[in-house]
């Protein structure tokens, strides 16, 4: 016989009868839409005040990168003079046929079986443009294709390598050499240059056919007393562009509102003459720098 105890089922019926009241925190208030509103606009004023800065901050560190590749490079092309003899490498491309020489400090995009340049420069892949930088007499003493590349370079991967050479350093272009014409004298040797503070080694290109092709030039005609540029440098670093030197120490210079319209404007060859005196300025700076043996080499 089942026993059924009263005082129990019946505690049990008025707790699960019991009507359980909502309780609300009477100290919580919630933000209005107006509030919400506010807040989420002081956020996109802090981004847009904030963005610039980290982005300023982030081309410096691309910046300094830059210069440690041009340093690099430098210090290798030093050092490449002292083990042989004090004779400079080429400023050219070797392409196996038409320019250059062997002993060029980087070749032309190359096939990666070796056996000659690539015939289309323009749609050569990563491997063979790799390829050719490491066939240059001066990889052997940097060991990596890395600090060929500025990591602000811009031109979507076709220029993998960012930088150029003056013509003037074992160039082609001199009137020194047999069939040159351009107006400047050859710097065939380290001990002969002059200034080293002063003369840049290594530039920023984007040459628009395919890859940096031999070296960078001022006007041919004109040379350091030229009144307007010839080959164009890129500005990727704000405005600005960097230099590796002959002392092996790095800078990246600051241009002018003019020159700047020059260098971002330029789609085609030409050679515009600066007209303010801030542009002026700046091609007197190129000038300058250019790569020069001293004056008792000249002789």
């Amino acid at each position: 016989m089942k026993v059924v105890c009263n005082a129990q089922s019946s505690n049990y019926s008025d707790a699960h009868n019991r009507r359980i009241e909502p309780r609300f925190c009477t100290h919580c208030v919630a933000f209005t839409l107006i509030e919400l509103l506010v807040v989420i606009s002081v956020i996109a004023l802090l981004m847009a005040i904030l963005m610039p800065a980290l982005m300023r901050a982030k081309e410096a560190g691309k910046t300094v990168k830059c210069q440690a590749n041009l340093r690099t490079l430098t210090t290798a092309w030093y050092t490449y003079a002292v083990d042989n003899d004090d004779q400079l490498c080429g400023s050219w491309n070797y392409n196996g046929s038409n320019w250059g020489a062997l002993y060029d400090w980087a070749w032309a995009p190359w096939q990666v079986n070796g056996s000659s340049a690539v015939s289309d420069y323009f749609n050569a892949t990563r491997e063979e443009r790799h390829e050719g930088i490491k066939k240059g007499v001066l990889y052997l003493y940097t060991k990596s294709v890395a600090c060929y590349h500025c990591p602000s370079d811009q031109s979507f991967g076709k220029n993998f390598r960012s930088y150029s050479m003056p013509d003037s350093l074992n160039g082609w272009w001199s009137t020194d050499k047999p069939g040159g014409f351009a107006n400047w004298h050859n710097v065939l040797r380290l001990s002969q240059i002059s200034n080293p503070a002063q003369a840049y080694v290594f530039l920023e290109e984007n040459d628009p056919r395919g890859y940096n092709i031999n070296a960078w030039v001022i006007d041919p005609s004109g040379a350091t007393q030229a009144t307007n540029w010839s080959d164009p440098l890129v500005v990727w670093h704000g405005g600005r562009s960097s230099f590796g030197f002959a002392d092996g120490h790095a800078e990246t210079w600051k241009w002018s509102i003019e020159t700047l319209k020059f260098f971002r404007e330029f789609t085609q060859w030409r050679q515009p003459t600066p007209q303010t005196n801030e542009g002026i300025e700046d091609l007197k700076r190129i000038h300058r720098g250019w790569p020069a043996p001293n004056t008792a080499e000249q002789r």
